[in-house]
């Protein structure tokens, strides 16, 4: 079954025109390097922007009331 997809698909390249060929083996390339790009990693976690501003200064309190004052809102 493998083997006659293949040839099919070989046929269908065959029957395009020469600018068309190399648009197809453009494509296999990319498709190739796509695959060899860290397949372990989902695409959208390779692409996320990391960015670092150092560590967090000593003692930094985020607690809502120091933030915000005490009246609740």
């Amino acid at each position: 079954m493998q083997t006659q997809l293949m040839q099919a698909l070989v046929e269908k390249i065959r029957s395009l025109p020469p600018e068309r060929i190399a648009e197809v083996e453009d494509f296999v390339d990319f498709l190739k390097q796509r695959a060899q790009a860290k397949p372990h990693a989902p695409p959208a976690a390779r692409e996320f922007p990391v960015i670092s501003v150092g560590q967090w200064p000593e003692g930094l309190s985020l607690r809502r009331e120091e933030i915000y004052g005490d009246d609740g809102r």
